[in-house]
């Protein structure tokens, strides 16, 4: 099964991210994490220069 980890315009992962899914949920998990999880954290450190639209999933 693979694993997803959100990553960090820095390159690091984002804390609590790293979800090891399935087959037929590699997308759906991919979406929230670039939908939801990332503008959160960007928003958290704005005053750093991070943007959501500079994160990534591996």
């Amino acid at each position: 099964m693979p694993e997803l980890r959100l990553i960090d315009p820095d390159g690091y992962t984002v804390p609590d991210t790293v979800h090891t899914v399935s087959g037929s949920a590699v997308d759906e998990t991919r979406q929230h994490l670039l939908t939801d999880i990332a503008p959160a954290h960007a928003a958290e450190w704005a005053d750093f220069g991070y943007d959501a639209r500079n994160y990534r999933v591996t």
